[in-house]
């Protein structure tokens, strides 16, 4: 497998997920009923309001005089094919970790984050369709002073990694051999720059467009008065210490993990997630998937290959497996 082309799906696909139906799941307006809610899509539909959980990941969903990012450009083009143009779509924003919690307790109506469908989080939500795939991806200190490559070349180094806590990355990591005590949990992408720049880190890990989007955003910000002008030559500003390594495909005992994300919704709303998916589908048929993500650094190598369905990535999907607690 290529870590520079696109998805080679034929190590994904033999990895051994069964094929076959799956289950109805049935009384979901009651026991959204019982659970306080009541039914979603009918609530949004009255209320013309669509609460949206993220986690300020760049540049999956984030706010900056609104809500912006990939996931929220999607999910808004969506809800206003199902809900007409006036509907309202509001950011809450919590701890990556925190997402799933925060949807089945009510504090919002999806999740639009860099969240990967697999493992255990199909066990507390339904998701969408993918909407995207995305390589994983190192940053390290200028000249990369370890040569780390992925994460085995982390574990055989012995370095220390930062994760954002509950990821994917995070589980791969510690699937890779990464020892528990060398992986450094941190709040937010910043810390996990700050965390490398300041040598508390040997790297950090996100997807690959994550990082990038993330360094281009330090890189652009204003310097302090008397700095140079060159960003490079900025000390002040981590960006101006650190480097993103080249994307690669994670592996678990031996088979490649195909990173695709979707957006969430609580077991109990099968009925918006089959809404959603009836217009991702539309979207994706006239092209306007990759339109709506371009502008926040996806590329058609980010578009999920016409093959992989969540029903696939629920089934194969282990990184929650190696993660102690699992992500909530």
């Amino acid at each position: 497998m290529s870590v520079q082309g696109h998805w080679s799906r034929r190590g994904f696909l033999r990895a051994g997920f069964a094929t076959g139906a799956v289950a109805a799941v049935s009384g979901l307006t009651s026991a959204c009923a019982e659970l306080g809610f009541g039914d979603t899509l009918e609530r949004i539909r009255s209320e013309g309001v669509v609460r949206l959980g993220h986690a300020g990941e760049r540049p999956y969903a984030y706010e900056d005089n609104g809500l912006l990012g990939a996931m929220p450009a999607v999910h808004r083009t969506i809800f206003e094919r199902i809900l007409g143009e006036g509907v309202e779509v509001v950011g809450v924003r919590t701890l990556f970790r925190d997402l799933l919690e925060g949807l089945n307790s009510g504090r919002f109506d999806a999740v639009a984050a860099g969240m990967f469908i697999g493992g255990p989080r199909c066990d507390q939500a339904l998701f969408s369709d993918p909407i995207y795939c995305a390589r994983s991806a190192l940053l390290v200190r200028k000249d990369n002073p370890l040569g780390l490559s992925d994460y085995a070349s982390v574990a055989a180094e012995g370095a220390t990694l930062a994760v954002l806590g509950g990821t994917a990355e995070q589980g791969f990591a510690a699937a890779a051999g990464v020892n528990r005590e060398r992986l450094k949990v941190v709040a937010s992408q910043r810390a996990g720059v700050e965390a490398v720049a300041e040598d508390r880190a040997d790297a950090f890990t996100l997807t690959s467009v994550s990082l990038r989007a993330l360094v281009d955003l330090l890189r652009a910000q204003e310097p302090p008065p008397g700095t140079p002008d060159d960003p490079a030559l900025d000390n002040s500003n981590p960006a101006a210490r650190v480097q993103v390594l080249d994307p690669f495909v994670p592996t678990v005992d031996g088979q490649p993990q195909l990173g695709c994300g979707g957006a969430a919704f609580r077991k109990t709303d099968q009925p918006l997630r089959d809404a959603f998916n009836t217009e991702l589908t539309a979207l994706r048929r006239e092209g306007r998937v990759l339109k709506l993500t371009e502008p926040y650094g996806f590329t058609e190598a980010e578009m999920p290959p016409a093959d992989v369905t969540t029903e696939q990535l629920c089934r194969t999907g282990t990184a929650g497996a190696y993660l102690d607690p699992l992500p909530r």
